[in-house]
């Protein structure tokens, strides 16, 4: 799978509107992940994959001083993030592919992912560059939905028609090891709102019915952690 085609098909997203729904559906498990991130008055941050930039905004405003950038492949993701930029957040937003990034060896204090990285086609290439750009000191932390444990998002390759990542939790910490973090850990996190009523549940491709959704709201997000040490 080429860039190209990971590019057009988050160019479509953001063209349709469904890239608008990422934040409404991601937020709250974000939230939880970025509060526990010990982010500092003037730290700085950057978020791969940063689609509308919904999280580059709320890194951007964590403490005092704390900036954040966003990146991402699709150019009409980045036009997107600077159309719902506010005027309370130190944020910006650059188009590039997250495996070559232009920013300089240890720029910033914390590395963020929200599911990105799991559409990486080369993820060795993309923890390898995770880990340049994180300041010795500093830690990444990468939220990834599609994992083996999960079993119900195996098909989601196959649903939204580009190649993912399919490894065991056992293996993205191994992966992150690999390329060069330190006191790897993983846990799994939930949507504090619960899984909902079912009455209001409206199935889709990747959670056909109630139980579907009630598996994947258990198995949760995982949480991967590292340090540059």
């Amino acid at each position: 799978m080429t860039h190209q085609a990971i590019q057009a098909l988050f160019d479509e997203w953001a063209a349709s509107g469904r890239a608008d729904e990422m934040e409404p559906r991601h937020e709250n498990v974000a939230q939880q992940v970025i509060a526990a991130m010990n982010i500092r008055p003037g730290m700085q941050s950057l978020d791969l994959g940063c689609g509308t930039g919904w999280a580059a905004r709320l890194l951007g405003k964590v403490a005092p001083g704390a900036t954040a950038v966003g990146i991402d492949c699709s150019p009409a993701m980045v036009k997107r993030a600077e159309e719902l930029h506010d005027l309370t957040s130190r944020a910006r937003y650059v188009v590039s592919q997250i495996e070559q990034i232009d920013f300089k060896d240890g720029r910033f204090d914390r590395v963020f992912s929200m599911e990105a990285i799991s559409y990486a086609p080369d993820i060795e290439l993309i923890l390898q560059e995770a880990f340049r750009l994180t300041k010795v000191g500093g830690e990444a932390h990468f939220l990834v939905g599609r994992y083996t444990e999960c079993a119900p998002s195996e098909n989601w390759a196959e649903i939204i028609g580009l190649p993912m990542a399919w490894l065991s939790e056992e293996e993205w910490c191994s992966a992150m090891t690999t390329a060069g973090f330190a006191e790897v850990k993983s846990q799994r996190v939930r949507d504090s709102r619960g899984p909902g009523e079912e009455v209001s549940f409206t199935p889709d491709e990747s959670t056909p019915d109630w139980e579907t959704h009630l598996e994947i709201h258990e198995a949760g997000y995982l949480w991967l952690k590292g340090q540059h040490a």
